[in-house]
């Protein structure tokens, strides 16, 4: 008996051990269970990756400090702001793009093209019921949009993810990393910041050849008046291509609301920049320029003797994204034509 029970034994003892390497042998290469596997939360919109390069569900806080919760990188993004438009078209790519904003591909006020609005396909409004028809994992609002409609979306169980309106290069920047955070791209996201900072310090290099005696005071219109006040974004625009912002000089002109006609005449401003946007098929560009033009009241204006009205695209002027840097190119090149003799500058992605 004591035979037999050695031999069961033995037999016990090598199936424990045949188990234990095969065990082993499953951890060694993934199969088994992983205690140290990561199953959500992510720091600042970076994806936890689990074994093996799938993504497991991350956070990301938007820009108005709202925690979102996303399942997975965002491959159905409903963005309805132009600017958000632009950045994603960037940093995510068509391919994850869902719809675009109701103004893309309007070469006044977007980046965006034709062939780009063609390669997604669909534009959306700020309309809770068509983004959900849409099938959106992720929708991108701005901070003007309201909030029933942002209560609303989110009762859907959509994540919306709120963009800020920057008023300096800086917030532009953070405008730009954190949405490339959120969707998942923090590689592609610094090399764009990359590019703006190379291509700021290149234009700043190009402008500090102007000596500050030779910097010029402009007036930018809208088609409703002077516009430009202190501490916006374009008056930083306007400090950054080294022309003196006329609408923002000293207080109080410019502090609130539009300066008035005389405070023009009496800022005489070298150049007027004058609008180009007809965003409501009633505002005429040209009769607009030929209306300051035959002005009583700007008849002894320097930009209206001298002949000095220029025009640069709204898209500039109202510019919400990694275009920051066209935009101040481009109004540097209005003033000091110049300075760029290679001619007017591209737009680059």
């Amino acid at each position: 008996m004591r035979c037999i029970a050695q031999k069961i034994f033995s037999k016990i003892i090598r199936t424990f051990l045949v188990l234990t390497v095969f065990l082993a042998m499953l951890s060694a290469t993934g199969c088994g269970t992983d205690s140290s596997r990561k199953t959500g939360g992510a720091v600042s919109g970076t994806a936890a990756r689990e074994e093996g390069g799938r993504d497991t569900a991350y956070s990301a806080v938007d820009d108005t400090g709202r925690t979102i919760t996303l399942k997975d990188k965002p491959t159905r993004i409903v963005s309805v702001t132009y600017g958000t438009d632009e950045i994603l078209k960037v940093l995510a790519g068509p391919e994850r793009i869902a719809a675009y904003s109701r103004h893309a591909g309007d070469p006044e006020i977007s980046f965006l093209g034709e062939t780009d609005v063609r390669r997604v396909g669909k534009k959306a409004d700020n309309n809770s019921e068509a983004i959900f028809a849409l099938h959106p994992d992720l929708v991108v609002v701005s901070t003007s949009t309201g909030a029933e409609i942002l209560r609303t979306m989110e009762s859907m169980g959509i994540a919306v993810y709120v963009a800020m309106s920057p008023k300096n290069y800086g917030e532009m920047q953070k405008k730009v990393r954190n949405l490339g955070l959120a969707i998942g791209e923090p590689e592609k996201t610094q090399r764009l910041l990359n590019r703006m900072d190379a291509r700021m310090a290149a234009l700043e290099k190009r402008l500090q050849a102007l000596p500050d005696e030779k910097r010029k005071t402009a007036v930018a219109f809208s088609m409703t008046g002077p516009m430009g006040r202190k501490g916006e974004l374009f008056d930083s625009m306007m400090k950054l291509a080294h022309v003196i912002n006329g609408a923002a000089i000293d207080e109080p002109l410019g502090m609130k609301g539009q300066i008035s006609k005389e405070q023009v005449v009496q800022i005489n401003p070298d150049i007027f920049i004058l609008p180009t946007w007809n965003y409501d098929n009633r505002s005429d560009p040209q009769k607009f320029e030929q209306e300051l033009r035959e002005d009583p009241a700007y008849r002894n204006v320097k930009a209206v003797k001298e002949k000095k009205l220029v025009y640069v695209s709204d898209r500039y002027r109202y510019v919400a994204s990694h275009h920051i840097v066209d935009a101040v190119e481009n109004i540097a090149y209005a003033v000091y034509p110049e300075l760029f003799p290679e001619g007017k500058p591209q737009d680059q992605e």
